[in-house]
């Protein structure tokens, strides 16, 4: 298997999500989850764009400038929409080290999305047929309406900026302007997109599991913030931790891949995610935010369930973890 888990395009679809993690520009797009909120990260749901380039003027942040269809023939429907396709999520066993990781993208220091590349070719063969298929069948759906899709839905989203269709998932909808706040599933990231850049996920590709697995980085929980006296990931502090992570973890355009090696410490019952020891040139990460003083370090992860006792209960949170059920919480999603 190649070292990377994908070899076409792989350093454009890549650098998208270095990008994404590493941008300095403002304090909002270095807070971790900025418009697709869960309660350890940021409460500020602007609409932003958290894949766009800042220093692009003519970007508003608004996925307007989605898939135009007027050059191209017309095709029928591809796919009845009411049998909607459902992704599984990938589970990693305990006590397993896997040597060649790849971080995708990072919230923060309890929720770090990572890739592990025993499905990279078939990834890649996906990827590729699945955008073949809705780029020659481009006006297969374009009569579908907005109440087509619901919060919670799997389907494949039109990044503008990527010239390129991706797995996701429906976080929130937008009826007025006619956009939705999508995940990328594949991946960890997440952006609002115009509702003419949405189509269903067509069974087919629907087969390979979600390649991201989110996890806790063990044995670290933020440090009380002194100007604040607060302790979550959203404070000044906690920012610069996030901001040391991604300068550790995701190197910058241009660069080799960086690939870590991950060890899944335990699926705890009063934590919703793997709790994960992170190593690098074979220094502890957690080790690494202890001694910049960036976080604080602790002997065992009961310190987690006392400061985020509710964590992975919030229907976001399963949404974006791939936590819930489908099919069990279907009745509870509701629209935003």
């Amino acid at each position: 298997m190649s070292d990377r888990l994908f070899n076409h395009s792989s350093s454009m679809k890549f650098n998208r999500y270095h990008t994404t993690s590493c941008s300095s520009s403002t304090d909002i797009a270095d807070s971790g989850i900025t418009s697709r909120i869960t309660p350890l990260s940021s409460i500020n749901e602007n609409r932003l764009n958290i894949n766009a380039d800042h220093d692009d003027d003519d970007d508003d942040g608004d996925d307007n400038d989605s898939i135009t269809t007027e050059k191209i023939r017309s095709f029928p429907m591809i796919q009845n929409v009411r049998e909607k396709s459902v992704l599984k999520y990938k589970t990693c066993v305990e006590d397993m080290e896997y040597p060649r990781c790849l971080i995708t993208y990072i919230d923060h220091p309890s929720a770090i999305f990572f890739q592990i590349p025993n499905d990279g070719r078939a990834f890649q063969q996906m990827h590729q047929d699945m955008n073949r298929h809705y780029m020659d069948n481009l006006n297969g759906y374009t009569s579908l309406m907005m109440s087509s899709y619901h919060v919670g839905d799997f389907c494949v989203a039109y990044s503008t900026r990527h010239v390129e269709f991706y797995r996701a998932r429906i976080l929130k909808i937008d009826h007025r302007i006619e956009q939705l706040l999508i995940i990328y599933v594949d991946f960890g990231d997440s952006e609002w997109v115009h509702m003419k850049s949405i189509r269903p996920l067509h069974g087919e590709f629907a087969q390979l599991e979600v390649q991201s697995i989110a996890g806790t980085l063990s044995r670290i929980v933020p440090k009380k913030d002194p100007s604040t006296g607060l302790i979550n990931w959203n404070t000044h502090l906690s920012k610069q931790c996030t901001r040391k992570l991604r300068r550790l973890l995701i190197k910058p355009v241009g660069e080799p891949f960086l690939f870590v090696s991950i060890r899944i410490v335990s699926h705890n019952m009063f934590w919703s995610l793997p709790l994960i020891e992170i190593k690098i040139d074979g220094q502890d990460l957690a080790d690494i935010l202890h001694y910049d003083e960036l976080a604080r370090l602790t002997r065992t992860n009961d310190d987690l369930r006392k400061l985020f006792p509710t964590f992975g209960r919030h229907l976001n949170e399963q949404l974006i973890f791939g936590l819930e059920r489908c099919e069990n919480n279907r009745s509870s999603m509701i629209d935003a």
